[in-house]
């Protein structure tokens, strides 16, 4: 078993039937900065300043961040902004849409909001001329809706993301991972399925563990439930998960425990990302909400101006917003991770407001 050196050079080989290239190429890739937006094509009407935009607040703190960066969005492309809350039970979130149905805004944002508990709903939107930008949700096929930010293509390349980087940081000699899966949530099991096929492809001797870490517990109990894992699997090798929270605090309680397995989540939060930075943890990846919320917006935006968006190929959209840090790149990022410092300009000549 073989890590990286301090320069992320490995001295051992890769084990036989191991494609370490692969999974090195596809991190080395994650680890470059965005130069540009991942839309070029500026918007082909001027925005109506009568354009309007409903946000469904699911109440949690990323939907929190969500809305300050739409409200930033939202001025500089000069429409007028309705924040819903929904709640995060069926009822309550079918009673919010069937107020938005009523009023029928132009463009809908549901981040991470499932359509299952609006269905009803999307008939009246859809009469009414609604464009719906459905988000965070890895189910948009089954409503006939489009597949978007963060949801089901975007999970497979993050799964696929997670796969490399237990081969690469493991110099290709590791063996046995562990999945820490937050069952809650749809994207954690499509990132867990496409990482297993990552894995069988790349990797076909290595075995893949998956313990579900309930969402109500990660920024509680969740570490320790990592170290009872890690004692009672003392031959885990590398552990993946897509909420890197959970990673915060955890070298300090290996120390106490005598354990010393690396890992890397998605969604590195400011600790996290200061945790990598003085070496505490060997890489996270990160994702900038901010970008995020602001292509979202943008694909309502050309979406209701009678613009065809397709995404064929999700790889370049997921690397415009995120990007593997490791303790090189790191301390780049003091106060959080900034994936592009160019987008709010180039966003606002898109919209032909620059």
């Amino acid at each position: 078993m073989s890590y990286p050196d301090a320069d992320g050079k490995c001295s051992a080989q890769p084990a036989k039937g191991v494609n370490h290239d692969a999974a090195k190429s596809l991190i080395s890739t994650f680890e470059e900065k965005a130069t540009s937006l991942p839309v070029t094509s500026p918007l082909p009407k001027p925005i109506d300043p009568g354009t309007t935009v409903a946000y469904l607040d699911n109440g949690t703190p990323v939907a929190s961040i969500i809305w300050g960066s739409l409200k930033q969005a939202g001025k500089v492309a000069g429409v007028q902004l309705q924040r819903v809350d929904t709640g995060t039970d069926a009822q309550s979130i079918n009673a919010a849409v069937g107020t938005v149905a009523d009023d029928a805004p132009d463009i809908l944002i549901a981040a991470a909001v499932d359509a299952t508990f609006f269905r009803s709903q999307l008939a009246a939107l859809k009469k009414a001329g609604t464009t719906v930008v459905y988000a965070g949700s890895t189910n948009a096929d089954k409503f006939g809706l489009l597949d978007s930010q963060s949801g089901h293509g975007a999970s497979e390349v993050n799964g696929k993301v997670l796969a490399a980087a237990a081969i690469t940081f493991t110099c290709g000699t590791g063996t046995h991972f562990v999945f820490y899966n937050i069952p809650e949530f749809s994207f954690s099991g499509v990132q867990l399925d496409a990482a297993k096929a990552y894995l069988a492809k790349n990797c076909p001797d290595c075995s893949l563990r998956v313990v579900d870490i309930p969402v109500a517990t990660m920024d509680t109990t969740a570490s320790d439930a990592i170290i009872s894992d890690l004692q009672a699997h003392p031959d885990t090798d590398f552990f993946i998960s897509p909420a890197d929270q959970m990673q915060i605090g955890l070298k300090a309680k290996m120390d106490l425990a005598g354990i010393d397995v690396p890992g890397m989540g998605q969604s590195s939060l400011p600790p996290n990302i200061e945790q990598i930075a003085k070496g505490l943890q060997v890489a996270g990846y990160a994702v900038d909400y901010n970008e995020y919320t602001w292509l979202m917006l943008d694909e309502g935006l050309r979406r209701s101006q009678g613009v065809t968006v397709t995404y064929d190929d999700w790889e370049p959209w997921v690397k415009a917003i995120s990007r593997v840090l490791t303790k090189k790149s790191a301390a780049e990022y003091p106060k959080g991770f900034v994936a592009y410092p160019g987008m709010r300009a180039d966003f606002a000549k898109l919209w032909g407001k620059g």
